[in-house]
Formats: structure tokens, C-alpha cells, sequence
């Protein structure tokens, strides 16, 4: 497997037929573009059901509107192909805090959980054996009030860390939580309204891993790991699952999983 993930080709996606599973205690990563050549964004839009299609047309600027058509068809091809259906035909609701799922009804006895990101051009996608799980993409600003927003919202070891870290690395180790604390908000279906300083993020010595201390009795759970993603430089990524037993596959093909 390579240690590095591509961000692929929508348009390499979008022409990929090949069947993916993912074995048990496996979470695939991909990485993919949001600016797709003609051919996919028509292919994708196609796909959208009356919802999404209408979301889309929501956009004021069309840049944000073929982004948001090509990050949600490009989900409904690759999951399509992990269980069997027809990418038009996949039906999705929501959880008690607006986190997607996969209808029951779409999924061929494939049973399969699933998290997309995406943010100024660039999407990334989990899908795992049914294992709950969250994913955040960030580019790195440099300019970045980092403490002062660590300050505020972070537990008192993260606001150290990013304290400690030397000036020009202080963006880096911001965002390194940042995502980390986004990925396992998404992945237990509670977004950023719940209070990011009511747990904490704690990296190994090779800041690649993380386990998670609540910090007061919570909705959230502490069973979950952060595996940071080995994305492009000058992004951060980070993924999020419950339990510790599970191994990450980076989707570096279009077509077979690696």
C-alpha cells in the first residue's frame, strides 16, 4: 500500500465500473478533485436525486455549484460500486444530528457506513465494513489566529501544543486538532455545536495517531481513534472510527482497491 494518498481524477472515477469491497475491520480512504472534466460533471449530475439536484441549484456562484454535483456523484458512483447498485437508485437519510446514511434498502445485504468531506476543491471519502466513522479536510492557513482560537475553544493540552510548537509550525499543529476534532465530531453525528473543549485529543509520539479523553461526563464516546491522512502538503486530514481494531487501505486506483 502506498503511504502517501492520491487525490485522483473524478473523471477516472466516474469511468470505473470494477466491484469494491471492503473487508471486515477496513476503512477505505479516497482522495479525488472536485473539478471534473465535462463528461463526469453531466455523468454525476445525472445521478443526483430531486434533494441534491435542488441543493445544487442553491449555489449562487457555479464554481460551488459543480462542486457540490461532482463531490456527490462521485459518492454515489464509488458506493454504487461497494454495493451493487445503481448510482441513481441509492437512497440516503439522516441520522438525529443530520449525519448521512445509507438506506438499508440500497445496500444488496452489503452493509457498509460511509463519511465524505470536501473543502476549496478537494473531497475525501471513508467507507468502512459498517464501523462508524468521520473524515475532515482542511487546507492550511498560515495566517491562522491559532492561539487565540485554541484559547477559546480547545482543552488546555491542545493550547499547549500549539503554544510549544515553534511560530512558523503553529498553523500546522492548529489544524493537526482541528481536523482530529472534526473527524470525530462527524463521525458521531454531533458537528461543531457541541463544545470541542469538553474532550481531548491526544497524538502518540509520532503525532500520526490519536486517542480521545472526555474531559466531563458527555454525549460524546471515548472509544473512537484518529488516524491522521497522509494528504497532500499544505492540507491537514485526519479520519476518525470507533474501536482501535480496524486497519486503513488508501484508494490510490480508480478501478480495484488497493
Amino acid at each position: 500500500m502506498s503511504h502517501a494518498l492520491l487525490t485522483l481524477d473524478p473523471g477516472l472515477i466516474c469511468r470505473a465500473k470494477s466491484a469494491l469491497r471492503v473487508a471486515e475491520r477496513s476503512i477505505h480512504v479516497w482522495a479525488f478533485n472536485l473539478l471534473a472534466p465535462v463528461a463526469c460533471l453531466e455523468q454525476c449530475r445525472e445521478t443526483l436525486c430531486r434533494t441534491e439536484a435542488a441543493r445544487a441549484e442553491r449555489f449562487v456562484h457555479a464554481r460551488s455549484r459543480d462542486d457540490f454535483v461532482v463531490a456527490h456523484g462521485v459518492l454515489r458512483q464509488l458506493l454504487g460500486r461497494y454495493t451493487g447498485t445503481a448510482p441513481a437508485n441509492l437512497s440516503f437519510s439522516s441520522g438525529p444530528n443530520g449525519k448521512p446514511v445509507l438506506d438499508m434498502r440500497s445496500q444488496n445485504g452489503r452493509f457498509v457506513s460511509f463519511n465524505m468531506t470536501h473543502s476549496q476543491g478537494r473531497a475525501l471519502l471513508a467507507v468502512s465494513d459498517g464501523r462508524e466513522v468521520g473524515i475532515d479536510l482542511e487546507k492550511i492557513k498560515p495566517h491562522v489566529k491559532a492561539l487565540s482560537i485554541a484559547r477559546r475553544y480547545f482543552a488546555s493540552a491542545e493550547r499547549a501544543a500549539i503554544e510549544h510548537a515553534p511560530q512558523p509550525l503553529q498553523a500546522r499543529v492548529f489544524f493537526r486538532y482541528w481536523v482530529a476534532k472534526e473527524a470525530l465530531l462527524k463521525g458521531q453525528g454531533l458537528g461543531l455545536r457541541f463544545p470541542i473543549d469538553e474532550f481531548e485529543v491526544r497524538f502518540d509520539t509520532r503525532k500520526v495517531r490519536a486517542r480521545i479523553r472526555t474531559c466531563k461526563p458527555s454525549r460524546l464516546s471515548a472509544d473512537w481513534t484518529v488516524r491522521m491522512l497522509p494528504v497532500e502538503s499544505g492540507w491537514a486530514g485526519a479520519l476518525a472510527a470507533r474501536g482501535t481494531r480496524w486497519v486503513l487501505r488508501l484508494q490510490n486506483k480508480a478501478g480495484a482497491p488497493e
